[in-house]
């Protein structure tokens, strides 16, 4: 017998409140010319009580061995030449569960897996933390100034955000010419700035805050001109709705819009296993792209379709084509 599941198929996008293995094994082969996401993060969270959830583990061992089955089905799926962008951050060591206080590298086991999977490690950026903001929400010791004050042994830097940039080895069918006119390349025609590029080509994506320089007497420029604002996100006033503040960090807009211009062409379909609430698919409609989107969690599910719709109304856009079949 098939199972019916909740879904959501339209012009723009197609949203399935399913598990992201069964989805992934139902797209073409490279089909995708893009996915972008953020994967449950093993110990930190559980987001439901799905046996479908790799989120509920006890180990990041556990997650590897589950998430590896995804992967081979989105290297399949994905474009050759295309890219894969994952967002993650490091593992947490906790005192009653691991014996310590301190970091789990989350970060290498994931590069291990994908590149036996296939996957070429292609590159990585680290996305700028307020520790401040960090040390607030989440009651760190080691960003707290009481421990500075006690015993700055105790102290460590704010983990930041990284995303990790896997390709699939091939020739990309599809050129992306992302490049504004400029200088040099006057026939240009795409859409990313040669001063976009020089700030989105930083290892670090600063805060906007505090971008390089901002900090200087002898400063001029904006230091808010360019950068990522740490709230920037499609769910903060659902979290607060729902209470759920496990979903108040998430990758913010500014992020996922630059991901979305340099990495993949207008019409695209852009792809992510872990959707939430719609941020990559929302960002993706509005750059003119295609969405596909999984996501367990079906009160996350549905909001992502109410948060897909209104970007679409607000868009004004009409497509002449489907996602899927």
């Amino acid at each position: 017998m098939t199972k019916v599941i909740n879904q959501e198929i339209t012009n723009e996008y197609a949203l399935y409140h399913a598990d992201c293995v069964h989805v992934a094994k139902g797209l073409p082969d490279n089909s995708v010319g893009l996915s972008v996401y953020s994967p449950p993060f093993p110990g930190m969270y559980v987001y439901s009580n799905s046996a479908y959830d790799m989120g509920n583990v006890q180990t990041i061992d556990e997650m590897i061995g589950q998430y590896e089955f995804l992967q081979r089905e989105m290297f399949r799926i994905t474009m050759p030449g295309r890219n894969n962008l994952m967002h993650i951050t490091q593992g947490v060591a906790q005192k009653g569960r691991d014996g310590y206080i301190g970091m789990k590298d989350f970060r290498g086991q994931i590069i291990e897996m994908m590149t036996r999977v296939g996957w070429d490690y292609y590159g990585e950026f680290t996305i700028d933390k307020d520790p401040q903001l960090k040390a607030m929400r989440t009651h760190d010791h080691g960003l707290m100034f009481g421990s500075l004050n006690k015993d700055s042994a105790a102290m460590h830097m704010a983990m930041p955000d990284i995303v990790l940039q896997f390709r699939k080895p091939g020739v990309n069918p599809e050129p992306i010419n992302a490049a504004a006119a400029n200088l040099k390349y006057k026939e240009a025609n795409g859409w990313v700035s040669d001063k976009e590029w020089i700030l989105w080509a930083r290892p670090v994506w600063y805060s906007k805050d505090y971008l390089p320089g901002s900090w200087r007497p002898d400063y001029q420029g904006d230091s808010c001109e360019g950068g990522i604002r740490e709230t920037d996100v499609l769910n903060v006033r659902q979290a607060r709705e729902t209470n759920d503040e496990r979903h108040l960090c998430p990758l913010q807009i500014g992020v996922i819009e630059r991901i979305v211009k340099l990495w993949s062409n207008p019409g695209d379909v852009v792809f992510s296993p872990f959707a939430g609430i719609g941020s990559e698919g929302v960002v993706s409609v509005r750059e003119g792209r295609k969405f596909i989107g999984a996501e367990l969690k079906e009160s996350y599910w549905r909001n992502a379709v109410r948060n897909m719709n209104n970007a679409i109304t607000e868009k004004g856009a009409v497509t002449l084509f489907d996602l899927v079949a």
